[in-house]
């Protein structure tokens, strides 16, 4: 569908205020819909529920938050029990992964190396939102669970290599090929 309002390179955030497509809020808009849609495949192509359950959360997260940037909190804003819910999940994928030697060079099976992307995408989200604080008002629980992502899918990566026997490549500065 389009509208055509878009022509000039302008549109309209949540609470119908017109901005430059070019602006901050448009920006971490965009980044959250590039996360999701990696989210998306990573769900498609993940064999376990647990995670596929995780994704699935986090997705609808990421809308809510993008809800709360964008219509400026008028309507629903990202709960501290989500939060919650993330350092638990992270940690109980922790206990599963057992002990992580650094650093871990992205990889290994097709789901993890694809968690992975996802990762680096949700690091990408979150600087654009801290750099966009400096035009919007974030909240601190946006950056903490912002923050907080790309560890739990770090984890979901380790955890699906485990899974699947897949030995994690280590990176080693005096490593032969």
């Amino acid at each position: 569908m389009f509208t055509r309002r878009g022509d000039t390179g302008e549109t309209d955030t949540g609470s119908r205020k017109r901005v430059t497509k070019a602006s901050a809020i448009i920006e971490v808009e965009g980044h959250i819909d590039s996360v999701n849609s990696f989210l998306g495949l990573a769900w498609s192509k993940c064999l376990w529920d647990d995670i596929r359950k995780d994704l699935a959360m986090v997705q609808e997260d990421l809308f809510v938050i993008g809800e709360e940037l964008t219509a400026e909190g008028k309507k629903r804003v990202l709960a501290d029990e989500r939060l919650q819910w993330m350092e638990k999940r992270t940690l109980e994928l922790k206990g599963e992964a057992g002990k992580i030697k650094l650093f871990i060079l992205p990889g290994g099976s097709e789901i993890a190396a694809l968690l992975h992307v996802c990762r680096t995408q949700s690091r990408l989200l979150e600087r654009t939102v801290v750099h966009a604080k400096e035009d919007i008002e974030i909240k601190p629980l946006i950056l903490s669970y912002l923050n907080r992502l790309s560890s739990l899918l770090f984890m979901h990566s380790v955890v699906a290599n485990r899974r699947l026997g897949v030995e994690e490549r280590i990176w080693s500065i005096n490593r032969e090929f």
